[in-house]
């Protein structure tokens, strides 16, 4: 009985054995008689081209050499909240509005600021910064400044701010903003969903552990807008990509600094990154400033010392004395790692008080250049948003010393 049985269960095996040759060669036959039978001008031509570098996943930088899980990613509703006894206190959106838009190319920034004493004539100031850019180099500003302590409301929990009609509210990783100006001649009504984890630059940060206490400064890299935007009686579709942020401090005089300059850039590889500046007064050289590069959503490079070149500069319109920048050459090297890029300023908004000789300068801008590392080596092309403030001084620090020297 048992040899009946293991006899019958080999001439299976023999069979199954036998059915699964004969399909292998049926497939192998079929695709070779495509290969061979097709028509030669059907067949695609190899192409030697190597690949674009937008069409792969690039590669990715070796990152800092401390732990970024050390509170580098983390945010509370604490965090995103008004802080109690924070001086000066901004939330920052802005938007590329893409293709798909009915007013595609164009870009936006709304921003809600409780300014502190010292910054605009020593009183308390309110702000709301609401500008419209097209693609052509025109500006539409909406905002309204200059308002006494009390017209900006912040409450709790989470992002909940008012300005007049304008509001935003939300949690991480989604914010409503409605914006509009006092005429009603610009109505924005978009939604920030957040594509990528906050990312702090002081605060919550593990190399600033008496900072976080005075100050505090985070940022969400990209987010995915939609929306309406209703514009001298039209209304339009609304979708891009956009950034977010949220700056407060307790006791920096402004009269330490010159001013300070600002970017956020989107690459087209899908990489992020922050540049801050800040030029602190008589000392030529001498900064407080960050750039971080997210490559990705947990990957972080840093540069803390780096040299950001002003190439061209321009007047102020109704404050000749001032001038800024359009044009920026960056240049920041660490651990064999080398950033170079070629910033340029196309539409700006001129925001000036010239009683405060002060003046804040903002606009989209388009960047191109280079990181390298060991033997790689990533081209980098994209948009970003740019924020240049410049204050002026009775006292300045003579310019014929900055000549003797160079």
């Amino acid at each position: 009985m048992y040899w009946k049985e293991y006899d019958h269960l080999g001439i299976w095996r023999i069979s199954l054995k036998i059915t699964i040759i004969i399909t292998i060669l049926l497939i192998a036959t079929y695709f070779a008689s495509g290969i061979i039978w097709s028509d030669p001008d059907n067949i695609a031509p190899i192409d030697d081209d190597p690949l674009d570098l937008q069409d792969t996943e690039p590669p990715t930088p070796p990152g800092n050499n401390r732990l970024v899980d050390k509170g580098r990613h983390v945010l509370t509703v604490e965090d995103e909240s008004v802080h109690r006894f924070s001086r000066r206190e901004w939330w920052y959106f802005n938007v590329f509005f893409d293709k798909e838009s009915d007013l595609a190319n164009w870009s936006m920034i709304v921003s809600f600021n409780k300014m502190a004493p010292n910054d605009i004539r020593y009183l308390d100031r309110d702000n709301f910064f609401f500008v419209l850019y097209d693609p052509d180099g025109t500006c539409y500003s909406y905002g309204s400044l200059d308002n006494p302590r009390g017209v900006f409301q912040a409450q709790k929990p989470g992002v909940d701010l008012t300005f007049g009609n304008s509001w935003a509210k939300g949690q991480y990783p989604e914010w409503t903003l409605h914006a509009e100006d006092p005429n009603g001649e610009l109505i924005a009504d978009l939604v920030f969903k957040a594509d990528f984890m906050p990312v702090w630059v002081e605060g919550r940060s593990s190399n600033l552990l008496i900072g976080g206490y005075v100050a505090g400064d985070y940022y969400i890299p990209r987010c995915n807008v939609t929306g309406s935007l209703t514009w001298k009686n039209q209304e339009y579709t609304i979708k891009g990509l956009g950034y977010h942020d949220h700056v407060w401090e307790t006791n920096i005089p402004r009269f330490i600094t010159n001013g300070w300059e600002w970017f956020n850039f989107h690459f087209d590889n899908g990489w992020e990154m922050y540049v801050s500046k800040f030029n602190l007064r008589r000392i030529r050289d001498i900064y407080a400033g960050a750039i971080v590069i997210s490559p990705n959503n947990r990957n972080l490079v840093e540069f803390n010392k780096f040299d950001l070149e002003k190439i061209e500069l321009i007047s102020a319109t109704d404050f000749p004395r001032i001038q800024y920048p359009i044009q920026y050459r960056l240049h920041a090297e660490r651990d064999g790692m080398i950033l170079n890029l070629d910033i340029h300023v196309y539409n700006v908004c001129e925001i000036v008080w010239p009683r405060a000789w002060t003046g804040m300068f903002e606009g989209p801008c388009v960047v191109t250049g280079s990181f390298t590392w060991d033997q790689e080596s990533v081209n980098l092309q994209g948009i970003g948003m740019s924020e240049v403030t410049i204050v002026q001084y009775l006292l300045q620090r003579p310019r014929f010393l900055d000549r003797i020297r160079n």
